[in-house]
Formats: structure tokens, C-alpha cells, sequence
């Protein structure tokens, strides 16, 4: 009986940790600009993994993004690349985005869902109506750098 307390106290020590290295090899942080290329001020950006029902904390305190400024933002250790993204102009309004969907539907909703793991750039514009559009970029089109080494 004594020997096997003795295996089983170093089994479960070595499952605790081989545990431990999973879920961390699972969580992840990552990066992205906002770049406005449109005729608003942002004053707030909050990000919310897809499917959750509330947005987090202002990723702008105390500034705000003007036209043809740009913004990184990181999340925190997460498991999910799926997030909604929700930009406020300054009067703490939400923007309302307006896109073509695949199955040609125009859509107007008052946040983005994307995936963010490959995403670099969010560019944030004006259409010839003046509706605020979206796109992204994945690679450094606009010559940003990399949103990780910003800090």
C-alpha cells in the first residue's frame, strides 16, 4: 500500500502539470490595428469573443483615434479567435457597419465579428453614401509594422 501512495503522489503531480501545458498551448493573445480611414472620431473600441453576451472595458481610455489614425489592440490569453468588435464615435454611440454579405444581402449591425488570428489591419471607412464599411487585411498592407511588437 505504502509504494503505491508513492506512485500515485508523482502521477498526479506529473498529470496536474502535463494539464497545465495543455490549456496554456491552447490560450493565445492576439494583435490587430483599427485604422479610421473614415470621416468619424472613434472614441472607444471594445472587443467581446463571439457568442458572449457583453462587450469588455474601452481599449481607448483617455484618447481617441481621429481620420487616417490607427490603433492596436491585444487581446488577453483566450482559446477562441472568433470576436465581435464594437467602435463608438464620440458621442459613445456605436458605429453602425454596413457591408455586402456573401449571399449578396447588405447588412448594417452595430459591431464586426471576426476571426483574428490571422488578422493584421481592420480598416474602418466611408462608402460613396457616406455608410461607415469595414475591411480587413492580413498581411501589413498599410505598412503599420506588427500589431504584437507595438508596446
Amino acid at each position: 500500500m505504502k509504494k503505491f501512495k508513492l506512485f500515485i503522489i508523482p502521477f498526479v503531480f506529473f498529470t496536474i502539470i502535463q494539464l497545465s501545458n495543455f490549456i496554456s498551448a491552447q490560450s493565445s493573445y492576439y494583435c490587430f490595428f483599427v485604422a479610421n480611414y473614415s470621416e468619424e472620431t472613434f472614441s472607444s473600441i471594445r472587443i467581446r469573443q463571439t457568442g458572449t453576451t457583453s462587450f469588455g472595458q474601452d481599449l481607448l481610455p483617455d484618447m481617441l483615434v481621429e481620420s487616417y489614425e490607427h490603433y492596436w489592440i491585444r487581446t488577453g490569453l483566450v482559446n477562441s479567435t472568433t470576436y465581435d468588435v464594437e467602435i463608438a464615435e464620440l458621442d459613445g454611440t456605436p458605429l453602425k457597419f454596413t457591408w455586402t454579405g456573401r449571399d449578396g444581402n447588405v447588412y448594417t449591425k452595430p459591431y464586426i465579428t471576426l476571426d483574428i488570428a490571422p488578422l493584421n489591419t481592420l480598416m474602418i471607412s466611408n462608402d460613396e453614401e457616406g455608410n461607415i464599411t469595414w475591411d480587413i487585411t492580413n498581411e501589413d498592407d498599410y505598412g503599420f509594422g506588427d500589431p504584437c511588437n507595438q508596446e
